[in-house]
């Protein structure tokens, strides 16, 4: 039997390869070429997706500690940044934002205080208009809230008072609701109204300094000073970073023991 050398077998294997491997090999890199070029740009483009929704879910939840904070107007920009980031698509985030922008108006010192110019009804409105279902109920009563006072410092008192009483309606154990209309009541100088609401606001929360600030401002217009004293005392005693309340007790106070003398 003839038998080929090796020299022989390696020449017939490399003509081989050269006729029939090689064009094969050269179509398969080619296509391994061409779904590198497709999938290199597409994932470099995942890549840069993955990196701007870590940026935009910073952004949000720096939003979400300021807002916990009371810290409305830097909240309102931390939202701003990350829905500009999402290409304005992440509507979650712009309701995020506005809610943080009509907050705003609980930063005012005090009840009645100029509200912030840049804000607008509508901003209110949009709002309100998302929170629709029972599912939505306790966001609706802060939003109501918010939007009375706006109302009450636009001089629109018989708005402000419907949003106060639905407030209640969708939560009649939510304090603040009973604090707001007790200080529109007294705005327009229903003292009998506005005593019954403060006294409500604390029958439900007792250590609610507002209620206790208000009634006490409340005691001292009628002229009855030792409930006023009693009253303010209890606004410090539940917050004692409350200036207002702190000025108004030692004043009080002071005037008191003057006319003692």
């Amino acid at each position: 039997m003839q038998r080929y050398s090796s020299r022989k077998r390696f020449v017939k294997v490399r003509n081989f390869l050269s006729k029939k491997l090689w064009p094969f090999l050269a179509g398969m890199s080619s296509a391994i070429i061409m779904v590198l070029a497709f999938f290199i740009p597409s994932l470099q483009d995942q890549w840069d997706r993955h990196q701007s929704r870590k940026i935009i879910n910073q952004y949000e939840s720096l939003g979400n500690d300021f807002f916990k904070e009371e810290k409305y107007d830097m909240a309102e920009q931390a939202y701003q940044k990350a829905f500009e980031l999402s290409d304005s698509k992440r509507l979650d985030i712009e309701i995020k934002r506005l809610d943080a922008r009509i907050n705003r108006v609980n930063l005012t010192s005090h009840w009645g205080d100029t509200i912030p110019d840049d804000l607008e009804e509508i901003d209110f409105q949009y709002v309100l208009h998302l929170q629709k279902g029972k599912e939505k109920e306790k966001e609706r009563v802060a939003t109501l809230n918010s939007y009375g006072i706006y109302l009450a410092s636009s001089d629109k008192q018989n708005e402000a008072e419907q949003a106060f009483s639905e407030a209640i309606q969708l939560d009649s154990t939510d304090a603040t609701a009973y604090v707001n209309l007790g200080n529109l009541y007294d705005q327009q100088g229903k003292t009998k109204q506005a005593l019954n609401n403060y006294l409500k606001a604390l029958s439900l929360e007792k250590d609610n300094s507002r209620a206790h600030y208000n009634l006490g401002l409340l005691y001292m217009e009628l002229g009855n000073l030792q409930e006023a004293k009693k009253e303010l005392g209890e606004a410090v005693k539940a917050d004692s970073t409350d200036a207002d309340a702190l000025k108004q007790y030692n004043q009080l106070e002071k005037e008191m023991k003057h006319e003692n003398n």
